[in-house]
């Protein structure tokens, strides 16, 4: 016989909404790492740009 319990392996609505709030959580995480290290490669490409000039 099979097993025709097919309502066992569907997930539950909470934890389909935790895993979509972890995921979220976790893109944002990324655009904001993402986003500063373009801030601090922009800071430093204009600090050697400044000491060219300077010296």
């Amino acid at each position: 016989m099979a097993n025709l319990d097919i309502g066992s392996r569907t997930p539950d609505i909470a934890q389909v909404r935790i895993a979509v709030q972890r995921s979220a959580h976790v893109q944002r995480a990324r655009q904001m790492l993402v986003a500063a290290g373009i801030a601090a490669l922009s800071l430093v490409l204009i600090a050697g740009a400044l000491l060219t000039q300077a010296f």
